[in-house]
């Protein structure tokens, strides 16, 4: 009996942890950026590199499996290694260079500024991961370290921290482990679902009774700029799929909007106004194109704390105040990234992929 009592508070234990998770939703927008990194790493090019200690090690080589292989989907492999692997060559760098340098060394080595590096640490004090991610800091590779609870200033080294709210290092393992499924997963869905014929789908949803389209503005309009904002329309150019299709889009659906992330404002990077001025001339050609755009809607918003910038449903809400009639259930979201898929998941909307 005291045995049962025993494993019962153990399980009540992880319960209180994950749904501590579950209501947390920084948490959740952490996991869902940190896919999103891994997704455009793996567009430009690049591969997917982990690390860990001990129990860790087998984790990152978990997830490069996972990769490598597939979770869910069939689908291409998508290129990941652990650097927690190769005994041999771990032993090299640890007797020539030392322990500390067993990770760093690699990354110099194989690393490139289109890979992203995955560390796992429930402590955040494990030498050659701090090393690690200095290297990468220092050579423009992105980083995401899984952990849990810790005192160390990793947020000035990783671009994404997925924090597990525990000092327990078995439940620390056991959440990593159930993230890094749900970031595959995410991953697979951004980068290898392949709607054939989208825009085809787009427009044999009309016939299906949907009557409102909400585009999402850089991927599916034009064409985006890697590592940069567009912010002339010297810049801008339209995506073949829309430039083709928005004429008959036009006619069949009622309303058309565009809904965009314009972070660049808020940091400094353009103006509004530079904003509003490429717009004016985006709709310009879009009706020299025979295409109707009822409204444009952007967030200036840096972070997920503002409530316009998607996925949260900001724009949604304004574009109802402006145009009472819309059914968002009768309503199409077309986007390229997961942040439009919770977007119009959120606001019941179906959702299509363009890739």
């Amino acid at each position: 009996m005291e045995l049962l009592v025993k494993i019962n508070k153990k399980l009540e234990q992880r319960r209180a942890i994950l749904n501590t998770i579950i209501q947390n939703v920084g948490i959740q927008n952490k996991i869902l950026k940190s896919a999103q990194i891994l997704a455009e790493c793996l567009k430009l090019g690049g591969k997917i590199i982990t690390a860990g200690n001990g129990g860790s090690a087998s984790q990152s080589e978990h997830f490069s499996s996972e990769m490598m292989g597939r979770l869910k989907n069939s689908r291409t492999p998508f290129p990941s290694l652990s650097l927690s692997s190769n005994a041999s060559l771990l032993t090299c760098i640890g007797n020539d260079f030392g322990f500390e340098r067993i990770f760093s060394r690699q990354i110099e080595g194989i690393g490139t500024t289109k890979d992203v590096f995955i560390a796992f640490t429930t402590s955040c004090k494990s030498r050659n991961i701090i090393e690690a991610l200095n290297v990468c800091k220092n050579s423009n590779i992105k980083s995401i370290v899984f952990t849990g609870q810790c005192v160390h200033d990793i947020d000035l080294l990783a671009e994404e921290i997925i924090m597990i709210p525990s000092n327990d290092v078995q439940i620390i393992q056991e959440c990593h482990d159930i993230i890094s499924h749900i970031v595959c997963e995410l991953v697979e869905e951004i980068v290898d679902l392949k709607t054939v014929n989208e825009w085809e789908q787009i427009k044999n949803e009309f016939k299906n009774g949907y009557k409102f389209l909400i585009l999402d503005r850089d991927g599916v309009v034009n064409i985006t700029k890697p590592n940069g904002y567009i912010s002339s329309f010297s810049e801008f150019v339209f995506t073949d799929g829309f430039k083709s299709n928005i004429k008959l889009l036009s006619e069949c659906f009622d309303r058309i909007f565009i809904t965009t992330n314009q972070a660049g404002i808020g940091k400094g990077i353009m103006t509004e106004n530079e904003l509003l001025t490429l717009h004016e001339c985006m709709l310009s050609e879009i009706k020299k194109l025979g295409g109707s755009i009822d409204k444009v809607y952007y967030s200036k918003g840096i972070d997920d704390t503002d409530k316009t910038r998607k996925p949260n449903t900001g724009m949604a809400e304004n574009i109802k105040r402006d145009f009472p009639d819309i059914d968002f259930s009768k309503t199409i979201v077309v986007g390229d990234s997961f942040a439009d898929r919770l977007f119009a998941n959120r606001i019941n909307a179906k959702f299509i992929l363009v890739q």
